[in-house]
């Protein structure tokens, strides 16, 4: 164990913390725990290259701990929203509640049988981002705002949201990461949006509501930027070359968008830039 293991286990340890506190009807210290299995998740990267402690342990450890709280202990929080916080019979709770831990649980199995994590982009969406992405809708003013007749339509409106986000587990669509990713034009606006507004956005929220809601609300917002904009950014040739890949023909590497002396010509290169 070095010590970028030991960060790692922070992430599964921030995560059981929060089922814990879940058996005392903590729910929202239960979702800062899961954002905090995040913010571990983040740091273990960066000490590993601090201390260029890169071994194939590592990142096993990295995986599994990520599947377990991302799918396994998230599907708790889930499960105990609906149950408690909404007021749904159990049964119906866990049905919404074990989507993440299923699906999860597949997605992980079909790492072991072949990649799904490549140079700039992963191919499914990953389990940290559909984690934030409920934490986010489940402590949002979405919620705040379904009161009334419009509440058993914004609830539904949750599960469903939880349920789409734990297929994309399983598609074959490419999704902008970080490894090796050079950020440029649109995707580096996007991440200082998310990593400077995130405190900011907590901060507010803290000093105007005595909550965590604009926090959420801002989580929120970016995964849709992310979603629905991200994708643009990618070289057309990337994503025929992941294509090829799906078919069973070798990923031809280095991908374009990993390739030093590409920059992107336009704002949209998967429209714009298709003959290169």
């Amino acid at each position: 164990m070095k010590l970028k293991d030991y960060v790692t286990l922070g992430n599964l340890l921030a995560g059981f913390a929060a089922v814990i506190v879940l058996f005392y009807g903590k729910f929202h210290l239960a979702c800062y725990l899961i954002c905090l299995a995040y913010v571990f998740d983040v740091l273990d990267g960066l000490v590993a290259r601090l201390t260029r402690q890169h071994d194939t342990f590592g990142g096993i450890l990295d995986s599994v701990c990520d599947f377990v709280t991302n799918s396994i202990f998230m599907s708790f929080v889930v499960f105990f929203f609906f149950w408690r916080e909404v007021g749904w019979p159990a049964p119906l709770a866990a049905a919404v509640g074990a989507f993440p831990a299923a699906l999860g649980t597949i997605r992980q199995a079909r790492q072991q049988a072949r990649p799904l994590s490549f140079p700039c982009y992963w191919i499914g969406l990953p389990r940290p981002v559909l984690a934030l992405f409920i934490l986010a809708l489940l402590n949002s003013s979405l919620v705040a705002m379904g009161t009334g007749a419009a509440r058993p339509w914004v609830n539904g409106l949750l599960a469903l949201l939880i349920a789409g986000g734990s297929l994309l587990h399983l598609s074959s669509i490419p999704f902008v990461n970080h490894h090796e990713r050079r950020f440029m034009t649109l995707l580096r606006l996007g991440a200082w949006v998310f990593l400077l507004g995130a405190p900011l956005a907590l901060l507010l929220s803290l000093v105007m509501f005595h909550d965590g809601r604009m926090f959420f609300d801002h989580l929120l917002f970016c995964f849709f930027i992310y979603l629905g904009l991200a994708w643009t950014q990618i070289p057309y040739q990337d994503i025929e070359r992941l294509r090829a890949l799906r078919r069973g023909e070798p990923l031809r590497l280095p991908l374009v968008h990993q390739q030093t002396d590409w920059r992107p010509r336009t704002l949209a290169p998967f429209f714009l830039e298709r003959n290169g």
